[in-house]
């Protein structure tokens, strides 16, 4: 694990200020004589591999929002498909990899990241359970749908034959009934 920034190390305003030219598009040049008008005695090079790592994060963090976007997109157009029950285990994933690197960590974890792992966790569980008693009831309600589409389907069919209607005409009938060949 390396030493920490240089400019991480300054006062709270000056990394402040220092991010919020970044953001800017400011250069290191541009940062730099920024911080030292303010008073920071920093390097030139330690304004840059400080530079280069709040890039890669904004980066990151920018690459990791339009992927979230997507996500949210596929999982409002079907909230009860693959993507939704695909979510708790990525965030089950997360958690797991985070709990690995609080263990490889040099530092302690404190309580309060444990205690807020252990929160995010429960919920996951108590999420995947929702979803799973959502399916199953959605699953039944499919089953008795059917059941009564086919007992009203059978009943017409018995109806439309004692009428002397044609095999070809109950059959159509009962399809429609049934919604064979229609998109539910």
């Amino acid at each position: 694990m390396g030493r920490p920034s240089t400019v991480g190390k300054l006062p709270k305003a000056l990394v402040e200020a220092c991010n919020g030219l970044i953001r800017d598009g400011r250069t290191i040049d541009e940062i730099l004589a920024a911080l030292q008008q303010l008073g920071a005695e920093v390097s030139r090079s330690a304004v840059g591999r400080y530079v280069k790592g709040a890039r890669e994060s904004m980066e990151k963090y920018r690459e990791a929002q339009e992927i979230a976007k997507v996500w949210v997109d596929k999982l409002e157009a079907e909230p009860s498909g693959d993507v939704a029950r695909l979510l708790p285990e990525m965030l089950r994933t997360v958690a797991f990899q985070t709990l690995t690197q609080m263990g490889e960590s040099e530092k302690a974890a404190g309580a309060m990241d444990v205690m807020l792992l252990a929160k995010a966790l429960k919920d996951i569980a108590g999420t995947s359970k929702t979803n799973l008693d959502t399916e199953l009831q959605l699953r039944k309600l499919r089953s008795e749908i059917q059941a009564k589409a086919n007992a009203a389907a059978s009943a017409v069919e018995q109806m439309t034959r004692q009428a002397g209607m044609s095999d070809e005409l109950v059959s159509t009938i009962r399809a429609r009934i049934l919604g064979v060949g229609e998109k539910v």
